[in-house]
């Protein structure tokens, strides 16, 4: 497998290959501008030279080649010094352009230079030449050396440049790399808690924002799989009654074809009733929690029902609950009628009395249905509620079914409350009706 180059050290090289260009690109630039700059100072002394050599050289000499102010002053190019025109191809012939020839080894100190240059002063032609040699220099010892000196300084200057890039480079990276590393530590330690919290500072915008999108997609991510265990708990504890009712009526027909056909028909179709609506209940069941499990918030189906009845058939559905307890179960509804999706309602209806009954060993309850409005009250006697007997008498038993109450609940936009107290608990829950619900007070079921 090919290793890939890391962003620390693509960055680093990006650096200081951009330091490194940067200064050979100033050192070039440098050099060229000393050296036109040098060819400016040069053109202007030699054109000071043509001009005071007319000035001052009487004009019977100004056809002979004369030495005046260091350069070689002639009107015609062949009375130049041999030296000078045999380091030029041909005479200057453009005026005022600098011409140079340097004589030596290109990497090495150059042997001589030759310059010349034609002017013309006051129409008056002239060619200006000099040559350059080490022997010219005054003291050529010090010349040298001063040029040694000049080259250490140019490369302490170098080493200062790379030095400082270098220095450069390890705090930009330093404060960079820091929050990086941040970053990354907090995204490999994200757990369900750190991803309902606020995700840390990381200094700049962009990493922050990094952060922000990990966060999210971590969350989306979280919130699917919770959707998804939710689901499968809530299915499991959901589908147990239905499941046991289709159970216990498959035993009930086992037995029942031993006894006579004639006894056993009229049985075995209320056996196969509870069956059916026990399969209508699961697949109901089935329904609503794959809708509480998706995003979208499609209302799901409605159609007359009778409260009224319906909390007396869970109530029957579940009094095998209340067998060998001593409990006081008191009922009070009104006949009520309303538009509402049965499926959640059944299971509200049905998690809540379940609750009140398990969880109650000896004691009360109390349902009471008004239009819309049902109250719930389980009272534990102080016998029951001081003894070990029954089961979980110190938690009410307010567990995996009210979780989901309360799920769909606030989906649904029921108003419920569920208040502990020392004997039991209080619940009230409103089923939201539709304009068609009607009241009959005078029917009431104790």
């Amino acid at each position: 497998m090919k290793r890939r180059l890391s962003l620390r050290w693509l960055v680093s090289l990006a650096f200081l290959t951009l330091g490194v260009l940067l200064v050979i690109g100033y050192s070039l630039l440098s050099a060229y501008y000393f050296t036109r700059g040098m060819d400016n100072i040069m053109m202007a002394n030699m054109s000071q030279a043509a001009q005071s050599f007319i000035e001052r050289v009487p004009a019977t000499q100004h056809d002979v080649r004369n030495e005046f102010s260091g350069f070689t002053i002639t009107r015609d190019w062949l009375q130049m010094p041999e030296e000078i025109r045999q380091a030029f191809d041909q005479p200057p012939r453009e005026p005022n352009v600098l011409y140079k020839r340097v004589e030596g080894a290109r990497l090495g100190p150059p042997d001589a230079l030759n310059i010349a240059i034609h002017l013309q002063p006051d129409d008056f032609p002239l060619y200006v030449a000099m040559r350059m040699t080490h022997e010219m220099a005054p003291d050529h010892e010090v010349a040298s050396l001063d040029a040694i000196h000049r080259l250490l300084a140019l490369i302490a200057i170098g080493l200062a440049i790379v030095l400082l890039l270098t220095a450069s480079l390890w705090w930009l990276w330093r404060h960079v790399s820091g929050p990086v590393n941040a970053l990354g530590q907090w995204a490999r330690t994200l757990d369900a808690a750190k991803l309902a919290e606020l995700p840390p500072d990381f200094v700049y915008p962009e990493l922050n924002e990094m952060a922000h999108l990990v966060r999210s997609s971590l969350s989306s991510a979280q919130e699917s799989l919770a959707r998804e265990q939710r689901f499968l708990a809530f299915a499991s504890h959901e589908l147990r009654t239905p499941i046991s009712v289709v159970r216990s009526n498959l035993e009930l027909m086992r037995k029942m074809q031993q006894c006579e056909p004639e006894e056993s028909t009229f049985r075995q179709e209320q056996v196969l009733a509870r069956m059916e609506r026990a399969s209508l209940t699961m697949k109901h069941l089935t329904e609503t929690l794959l809708w509480l499990s998706r995003d979208q918030h499609e209302p799901l189906p409605s159609h007359e029902l009778d409260l009224d009845k319906l909390i007396k058939e869970v109530i029957e559905e579940l009094r095998y609950l209340l067998e060998e307890k001593c409990v006081e179960v008191t009922v009070d509804t009104e006949r009520f009628a309303t538009l509402l999706p049965e499926a959640p309602a059944r299971i509200i209806l049905g998690n809540l009395i379940r609750n009140a009954f398990l969880h109650t060993w000896e004691g009360q309850i109390a349902i009471r249905q008004e239009g819309c409005q049902v109250w719930i009250e389980n009272e534990q006697s102080a016998l029951a509620r001081d003894s070990d007997t029954g089961p979980s008498h110190t938690d009410q038993g307010f567990g995996l079914g009210l979780k989901l109450t309360e799920q769909l609940a606030d989906k649904l936009g029921w108003p419920y409350t569920n208040q502990p107290g020392p004997m039991g608990h209080r619940i009230y829950i409103e089923l939201r009706c539709s304009a068609m619900g009607f009241v009959d007070a005078i029917s009431r079921a104790p």
